[in-house]
């Protein structure tokens, strides 16, 4: 607000206050034809009578009431914006914005959510789950801080940190009569392809690993369903609906067949876009996450894609 709108908002208060503008003039320790003209002038500007001249006391229109609401509101949203901008001035507090899918959040965030709002209360932490892909352009497009989740086969655009390799299982009905205990070879899914397979959609990176994976061992089957949820799929495989690849759950119960880390598996990785520097929210949110994943940040180096 400039100067002139808070003086505004000063008269019409003053004016609903005390009952006339001469009394307001007094309060405020200006001329009572200040107030006349300032006020004349914003009735003119806006096409609206803010002042009941004829009313004793003085009072605000219904439009003076209204309007003196907003300037109020106006300045009370931004002396709270001032403050926020102090703060951070002073790194009394930060903002870190971070993109995921709703699966990754449900396995990480627990745990590195806890530790970094204990750790440092001061920053405020705000999520966006959504498909990994979209959270990927979250973060290019500079909508996001930071991406967590699976890296991109196909994504140049990140300075990232490998935070650790995800394994991953074929996960089938208890009932299924497919026999392996490890997947070693490509050619031993055959047998399941003529089965009903739930995966992920191709919105999430996982699904785009895992189509790749399949159609470069010349692998091809049609999906019975894709979801984006983790859980979901993993629920209707325990259900009896399907089979499929997923990183492998902590506990379930379908028959969880492992894969060769060899044949398949992704790296989890913390990203931010290529031309952003690290905040001091973003590196206070980078060392937690070293800590839980129990990294050494000597040995740790941002990577890029060429």
């Amino acid at each position: 607000m400039t100067s002139s709108t808070i003086r505004l908002a000063e008269i019409l208060s003053a004016v609903n206050d005390l009952g006339s503008i001469t009394a307001a003039a007094q309060h405020l320790f200006v001329s009572q034809p200040y107030i006349s003209r300032t006020v004349k002038e914003t009735e003119q500007q806006l096409g609206l009578q803010l002042i009941d001249r004829s009313a004793k006391p003085t009072r605000l229109t219904y439009a003076g009431t209204q309007y003196l609401l907003g300037l109020e509101k106006v300045q009370h949203q931004l002396t709270d914006l001032d403050q926020t901008m102090r703060e951070l001035a002073q790194s009394k507090s930060g903002h870190i914005s971070i993109a995921l899918s709703e699966s990754m959040a449900l396995q990480i965030l627990p745990a590195l959510g806890r530790d970094f709002l204990h750790n440092y209360p001061q920053y405020h932490l705000d999520v966006h789950e959504m498909p990994s892909l979209t959270a990927e352009k979250a973060v290019t497009d500079n909508q996001s801080d930071v991406y967590i989740g699976p890296k991109s086969p196909y994504h140049r655009d990140f300075v990232y940190r490998i935070m650790h390799a995800q394994s991953f299982s074929v996960l089938i009905p208890t009932s299924n009569t497919f026999s392996l205990a490890r997947i070693d070879t490509a050619n031993q899914l055959t047998p399941l392809l003529t089965q009903p397979f739930i995966g992920c959609d191709l919105q999430m990176v996982l699904g785009e690993i895992v189509r790749d994976f399949m159609a470069s061992n010349q692998l091809f089957l049609q999906p019975a369903l894709t979801l984006n949820s983790l859980a979901t799929i993993q629920k209707l495989v325990e259900r009896g609906a399907g089979w499929t690849i997923l990183p492998t759950p902590l506990t379930t119960t379908a028959r969880t067949i492992p894969i060769n880390t060899n044949l398949l598996t992704y790296q989890l990785i913390m990203a931010h876009r290529t031309s952003k520097t690290n905040t001091p929210a973003m590196a206070a949110f980078l060392q937690v996450a070293q800590r839980l994943f129990r990294i050494d940040p000597t040995t740790q180096t941002k990577q890029r894609d060429h």
